[in-house]
């Protein structure tokens, strides 16, 4: 991620990240001290497993399960995590996530890799490093990275702004492209 974001002009530069991505985009900024004009990060959390003292996120054993069930039907893990991206009411855009999670053999290290990042990072002792004025946009029911999590990255990023989409899952860019739209408008003229 480093080297792709050394690439582009940052001061000019919007950048958005989504959930695994968000994390991802988060730990380059604080680790790199890098400032683009606006971060956004859509349903990102700080870490996506629950820990001992971190009762948000969802449980390592699940997690864990998804990375044993790659190995024989990681077509299925993807589908069913896309299905998961939908709150409930959303079910109309079933074939359009779906189609976003197709499984290619040769991505089989990268699903690994990412399912091990999500098991293993937390990201919350960087929070305080952050990028000052962090847009946080949260879908209110997604059962992936819940809004009590948001709230948590609300908290611990200095000067974020947090945007809750009532009735938006996991994919709210997705499923609300209008109100989505909206507020990355806001948030771009810097209203």
């Amino acid at each position: 991620m480093a080297e792709w974001l050394a690439g582009l002009p940052l001061g000019e530069t919007v950048v958005v990240g989504w959930s695994l991505g968000g994390m991802l985009l988060l730990e380059t900024l604080v680790d790199t001290g890098w400032q683009p004009a606006a971060v956004i990060l859509v349903a990102t959390p700080a870490s996506f497993c629950q820990r001992p003292d971190y009762p948000l996120g969802q449980p390592p054993a699940m997690v864990r399960a998804m990375r044993q069930r790659v190995r024989r039907d990681a077509g299925g893990v993807l589908r069913d995590f896309a299905l998961h991206c939908l709150a409930p009411g959303e079910e109309q855009f079933a074939l359009a996530i779906t189609s976003f999670f197709t499984f290619r053999a040769s991505r089989q290290t990268h699903l690994l890799e990412g399912l091990d990042y999500l098991l293993t990072k937390d990201l919350r002792p960087k929070l305080a490093q952050a990028p000052a004025g962090i847009a946080l946009l949260q879908g209110g029911i997604d059962q992936i990275v819940d809004v009590p999590q948001a709230f948590f990255l609300h908290q611990h990023l200095p000067g974020s702004r947090l945007f809750l989409l009532p009735g938006a899952g996991h994919a709210p860019f997705l499923t609300q492209p209008e109100a989505f739209h909206t507020i990355l408008r806001q948030i771009i003229s810097g209203s």
